[in-house]
């Protein structure tokens, strides 16, 4: 920058200051840099004593902190005590992973000045309580730049194992917001069996709809299911026609053997089957079956699921 009139010592601690940055950030942020030196210069010749000064009294944090530790500057006694490293309550969920795949973006040698003065932030959203997901999400929103929050948005979305490749085109290859959501999650429903809080997470973040509004989507819809089914899916008719003709016996005959054998199978209940002349009926993985055939269908699974 023309503006700069550099020392030796000044343009070396400069390049050692722009290593520690991470190459995704480094041509974005250099004349950024180069700017706020120029105007702490004020005309006169950068030396590395004029670059540390300047990180210290005019960077903002976390970034002064891993900077003057990447010059191997000392935090002055004056300064707070460290954040603290560890969860002051805990952790819920999936939060500490996640609070470690964030840190998988920050170059090594900055890693430890950032993991506590994130832990500190995680901590005081967490207000004394266990640190959740949603703490860990709110700091990659609020703090990380691009492309380091794409990246680890896009990793939180996939965690779990479950494969979310198919459903990444489908969100491409879907334009709209709010409106597309329900559609999408027929789409997860229709893949998976259930809607993974991994793909509803990543739903939640390409279209910008908020996880809450996400699972009152989720919870008013019986279509949808928030946890993984069995081996088998066993729907009964409760309808009223089919209850009174022994659906009700048979859902808690089925309840009962579940609870019993403890079945990988999963019981539900739905209004009407359409085929109250069959009553009382059951649907065996999509399959309609009443009377003998429900009975030896349902010794089937429970044989298979045992």
């Amino acid at each position: 920058m023309s503006d700069i009139k550099w020392l030796p010592d000044g343009q070396k601690t400069f390049d050692k200051l722009m290593a520690a940055v991470p190459e995704a950030m480094r041509d974005a942020i250099k004349p950024k840099l180069l700017q706020m030196l120029a105007g702490k210069a004020a005309g006169q010749p950068v030396s590395g004593d004029l670059v540390k000064t300047w990180v210290k009294e005019d960077l903002p944090e976390p970034q002064r902190s891993a900077l003057m530790a990447a010059l191997g500057m000392k935090p002055d006694g004056d300064q707070k005590p460290a954040a603290p490293v560890a969860a002051a309550a805990g952790w819920q969920g999936n939060a500490e992973v996640m609070f470690e795949r964030m840190l998988q973006e920050v170059p090594d040698m900055m890693r430890e000045v950032f993991r506590g003065k994130l832990m500190g932030i995680a901590n005081e959203k967490a207000k004394g309580g266990p640190i959740a997901e949603d703490h860990i999400l709110s700091i990659v929103k609020e703090i990380v730049p691009d492309p380091f929050k794409t990246n680890i948005l896009k990793a939180f979305a996939t965690m779990g194992g479950v494969d979310l490749s198919n459903l990444e085109k489908l969100i491409e290859s879907t334009p709209g917001g709010q409106e597309t959501v329900i559609g999408l999650l027929h789409a997860v429903q229709a893949e998976f069996g259930y809607c993974p809080r991994e793909a509803v997470t990543m739903i939640s973040q390409r279209k910008c709809v908020p996880m809450a509004v996400m699972y009152r989507l989720l919870t008013c819809y019986s279509a949808f299911r928030l946890q993984k089914p069995g081996k088998h899916v066993v729907t009964v008719c409760t309808s009223t026609g089919a209850y009174v003709n022994g659906g009700g016996a048979l859902l808690k005959q089925i309840k009962d053997k579940i609870a019993k054998t403890g079945a990988n199978i999963t019981v539900e209940t739905a209004r009407d089957l359409g085929c109250a002349n069959v009553a009382p009926a059951i649907m065996v993985d999509g399959e309609i079956f009443s009377g003998v055939q429900a009975q030896a269908k349902l010794e089937q699974i429970f044989s298979e699921s045992n």
